[in-house]
């Protein structure tokens, strides 16, 4: 055999070889990252996480491009760490440094995540792992820190500006020292930010319904916070993670000038969820309304769960992108103006990549559509016309599908008649 054969034939042996090795290599990321997706799927206390963020670290290194595996190894990571619950209220930074290295990894390999998604996209988990830095820095008391963290999880890809702009308009539509009760990260993270680097609307007192059943979110509200939610003589390191209630009636005192003198404000609480008993955040917010005797606005956040609402939510004051908790029998009827007040809706077109990038941004920023869809149905059903077409034109001009794609078939139709209810 001629010797340039035999070199020939080497060669096309040591390709063969190469190609089938990186075809093992790359079924087996592929199993371990399947693996992985199978134990997120279990229930969340019999999943096997430290177990889970070693297969995916192995994964990583057979496939180092696949931003499937980065994304779920963050999300493990996050899981193992967080099955301490006081983690968030210490100085976790190597750990937070660790997760968010590779949910910027997943963006830098896919801007725009197509792969399996787990509860939020990277960018909004990106918000959360920074955010909870932040609100640990607050309670130890080290604001400086907490506006550092902040920025540095806006630096890496979170807090757009558009989800920004809706944080400030959700914070400028409060009145004076309003209490704001929000639910999910991706509306109370940007809440904080706003108050904690950009000093906006720090008299609003905002309180994350969920993060209200932690120790330490609730002890730094009881210390540090500006506005104490907690009426005189109410101990926040008394109060268990379920407190005894009977169901019935609840009542309260008005405060409130705009309200009859010496009324009361009572409504009632047939069933609970959980028995016989409230939920840490739930007695809070109860003892937060009966506390305050609407001395001070309480608002709701738009997509606020009606399940944390305890059936008040037949008493709140409708709003495009937040409900006023309204102690009074009788409501001022609203017109296109009141509807369009304060919302300054102009960083759409100049971050359409940021939008077109992240599912959870295009769903929170379709909020905007279906309270002025909310409110132009209403403004139909009390025969304002004009004011119903005011508000779809502004609908149509401010929030194009073409930036701002409809999140569901659905609004789109809900849309539609509308319309046609118009013409």
């Amino acid at each position: 055999m001629k010797p340039g054969v035999f070199l020939q034939i080497l060669a096309s042996t040591a390709i063969c070889v190469l190609g089938m090795t990186m075809q093992v290599y790359s079924q087996s990321a592929a199993s371990l990252l399947q693996s992985a997706k199978q134990e997120f799927k279990k229930d969340y206390t019999t999943q096997n996480m430290p177990q889970t963020v070693l297969d995916l670290k192995k994964a990583l290194v057979l496939a180092p491009n696949n931003p499937e595996i980065s994304y779920h190894l963050a999300y493990a990571l996050d899981r193992v760490y967080t099955a301490d619950a006081s983690w968030i209220a210490s100085n976790n930074l190597t750990k937070v440094e660790e997760i968010s290295k590779y949910l910027e990894q997943t963006i830098r390999l896919s801007p725009r995540y197509t792969g399996e998604k787990l509860p939020l996209d990277p960018y909004s988990k990106l918000g959360s792992v920074w955010g909870n830095l932040a609100l640990g820095f607050l309670s130890r008391n080290l604001p400086d820190s907490a506006r550092w963290a902040f920025q540095e999880g806006k630096r890496k890809g979170a807090y757009s500006e558009p989800q920004l702009e809706l944080g400030r308009n959700l914070l400028n539509s409060c009145s004076k020292n309003a209490i704001l009760f929000s639910a999910g990260d991706n509306f109370s993270f940007p809440l904080f930010y706003l108050q904690i680097v950009e000093n906006l609307r720090k008299d609003v007192q905002v309180l994350d319904i969920n993060l209200l059943n932690s120790d330490w979110y609730c002890l730094y509200l009881a210390e540090y916070a500006s506005n104490s939610l907690l009426r005189e003589g109410l101990s926040i390191d008394a109060i268990p993670n379920l407190v005894s209630w009977k169901t019935g009636s609840v009542s309260t005192s008005i405060n409130n000038a705009a309200c009859e003198k010496g009324s009361n404000f009572e409504w009632d609480i047939p069933k609970l969820i959980n028995g016989d008993f409230l939920l840490r955040s739930e007695y809070l917010l109860l003892q937060t309304i009966i506390g305050n005797q609407f001395a001070s606005d309480i608002y709701f956040t738009v997509g606020f769960p009606k399940d944390d609402l305890l059936y008040l939510d037949s008493y709140l004051e409708f709003g495009v992108l937040l409900q006023r908790l309204s102690p009074c029998k009788v409501q001022r009827p609203k017109t296109a103006s009141d509807y369009l007040r304060n919302y300054s809706i102009n960083s759409l077109a100049q971050h359409r990549s940021a939008i077109a990038n992240s599912p959870d941004l295009v769903n929170q920023l379709n909020f905007y559509r279906i309270g002025y869809a909310n409110a132009i149905y209403q403004l139909i059903e009390t025969e304002k016309m004009e004011d119903a077409n005011v508000l779809m034109t502004a609908l149509e001009t401010r929030l194009p599908t073409g930036i701002l794609p409809l999140f569901s078939p659905t609004l789109g139709d809900y849309i539609a008649k509308l319309k046609e209810s118009l013409n």
